[in-house]
């Protein structure tokens, strides 16, 4: 899935930048100073897309970039950038999110660490997510945390 209507992007420079950005942040680089400023650059430009741009250019660089994220640091971008795809775009991308959890293991385990809440996408869209997952999102129901009242004595 693609947006061809979309402006000309460095999809290359952002997903190599966003990992490069991210994986400082992981060693505990400041993120002032992570790595080179063209890195924090794509990993602002790559939030940005996820949050404000088609859901076709998002789906396509946050999938490139769990194709491309280390083994052991694949739950970081799993609860990462594909969570806020999923909770912003889910209803749109839910046959893609399903096709490529069918289709890919690494993308299936990195789906299961994304977190969502009861109600926060339709409920028929929430099932289909956690059965690509095989099960492992469990969605949080907030109606059932009760909130702790001062109790005066």
């Amino acid at each position: 899935m693609s947006d061809t209507d979309t402006p000309e992007i460095d999809r290359e420079a952002l997903v190599a930048g966003y990992i490069r950005f991210a994986e400082a942040l992981g060693r505990g680089v400041p993120d002032d100073t992570a790595e080179t400023p063209a890195a924090s650059d794509a990993y602002s430009a790559v939030e940005q897309l996820i949050t404000h741009g088609p859901a076709g250019l998002a789906w396509d660089l946050v999938v490139e970039i769990l194709r491309r994220a280390p083994d052991d640091r694949l739950d970081v971008y799993g609860a990462g950038p594909l969570e806020d795809l999923v909770r912003l775009h889910g209803v749109e991308l839910v046959d893609v999110i399903e096709r490529e959890a069918a289709r890919d293991e690494r993308f299936r385990w990195a789906l299961g660490c994304v977190w969502l809440i009861v109600g926060e996408l339709p409920a028929p869209t929430t099932e289909r997510i956690v059965r690509a997952s095989d099960g492992e999102i469990r969605p949080l129901d907030l109606s059932a945390i009760r909130p702790h009242r001062d109790r005066a004595t």
